[in-house]
């Protein structure tokens, strides 16, 4: 008997062969079988939280400098947007990155915010919206989410929302309105004015502002963190925080000063600095220069009794009020990044007549205001509450 139990028909291996043919076949045409599949829902939501991290955790390229402080023609420079205060600041934001992010005479969208914010080919949409806590108005750039009829929203989007702060900057207020000179034949000079700055009977008189920098970078607010800093005068690059911050001055109730009727003129503005300090309180004057002198304050923001229409020729009539904003890095520009700067911004008055006005000659060190953490009339650096949305589909 022949033993054939190892043979196999030939319908089998027809079968068989046919049968591995087409399973192969169908597993060329597995991978592309799921295209469009995937859920949308779970890409969009990355890119969402991507872009949320991007704009709260980063300081924005380039940052040296700033990507904010560059003008309109350099937007080409402009690398990526990031709202971060510093790359060790995650989720603190400045305000002049928010209100340059958001400025939309400044920016197209999608076109800019899709390259420096979203990244990606895919053409998404989306919406970027910031609103302060307490504040009914929100800064927003994009489109409109779809919704129905009833405010639903429809179709598949991705969202990302943070709960950020920002940095408010300090300030310097200083109300003269109670400025009483005391009696007597030969006045002395008043005591209650701010921080004993005194005034005196001459036509030229002038108010100084003193900032030093290794103090302000070494004597702040818990363990020096820069998001409590008062730091006007940031050298370039340092812990990503490039061209420091702005400084706001304000003077207020300055009609009371004058007592025999003179007119005030402010004629100048002037900047002074030093990288050696005399001793404090030694009367000393370490400041050559100036390092700037302007009678036309393009360089900075000047607004005079109340007008929100910068000044921009001196020099200029005053009554009551003189607000002078610093922009972020101009000091750090003026100061050349140097650790050991002495910065002094002087204010100089010109009066109609000999009168009492504002003279900060007589303050010590430097006759001039100190602008510090210490000091009563600066608002410190602190920080608001926000919450950022980031919408995409």
């Amino acid at each position: 008997m022949i033993d054939d139990d190892g043979n196999l028909s030939i319908d089998f291996l027809v079968g068989f062969t046919i049968f591995m043919i087409t399973l192969i076949y169908v597993a060329t045409l597995i991978p592309t079988l799921f295209i469009g599949l995937q859920s949308n829902s779970i890409d969009y939501d990355a890119v969402a939280y991507r872009t949320g991290v991007i704009l709260a955790e980063d300081p924005g390229m380039p940052y040296n400098p700033s990507w904010e402080t560059l003008p309109n023609i350099s937007d080409s420079q402009i690398l990526r947007f990031g709202l971060a205060l510093s790359k060790d600041t995650p989720n603190i934001l400045t305000p002049e990155k928010i209100n340059r992010f958001f400025c939309s005479t400044e920016f197209i969208y999608p076109t800019d915010y899709q390259s420096r914010a979203v990244f990606g080919d895919y053409p998404y949409q989306f919406n970027i919206s910031l609103q302060m806590a307490g504040s009914s108005v929100t800064q927003s750039v994009g489109d409109i989410l779809p919704v129905d009829s009833t405010g639903r929203s429809v179709g598949t989007y991705g969202y990302s929302r943070r709960v950020i702060k920002v940095k408010e900057h300090s300030n310097a207020t200083l109300d003269f309105s109670n400025f009483v000179v005391n009696p007597g034949p030969t006045p002395a000079p008043p005591s209650n004015l701010p921080l004993g700055i005194y005034t005196q009977n001459a036509t030229n008189q002038a108010f100084s502002v003193y900032f030093n920098y290794t103090y302000l970078l070494n004597s702040g607010p818990d363990y020096d963190s820069i998001a409590y800093q008062i730091n006007p005068l940031a050298p370039s690059g340092a812990n990503g925080l490039v061209g420091g911050e702005g400084a706001l001055i304000n003077l207020t109730g300055l009609q009371a000063l004058p007592k025999n009727g003179a007119t005030v003129n402010l004629s100048s503005i002037s900047v002074y600095k030093s990288q050696s300090a005399a001793p404090l309180g030694t009367g000393q004057e370490p400041f050559g220069g100036p390092e700037l002198n302007s009678t036309n304050p393009s360089q900075f923001l000047l607004y005079i009794d109340g007008n929100p229409t910068p000044v921009t020729q001196l020099p200029c009539n005053v009554t009551s009020n003189v607000s002078l904003f610093i922009p972020p890095g101009l000091l750090s520009y003026l100061g050349g990044g140097d650790s050991s700067t002495l910065l002094n911004i002087t204010m100089q008055f010109q009066l109609s007549q000999q009168d009492w006005y504002l003279n900060s000659t007589q303050v010590t060190p430097y006759g001039a205001f100190n602008y510090n953490y210490t000091n009563p009339n600066i608002t410190q650096p602190h920080l608001e509450d926000g919450v950022m949305e980031v919408a995409v589909w």
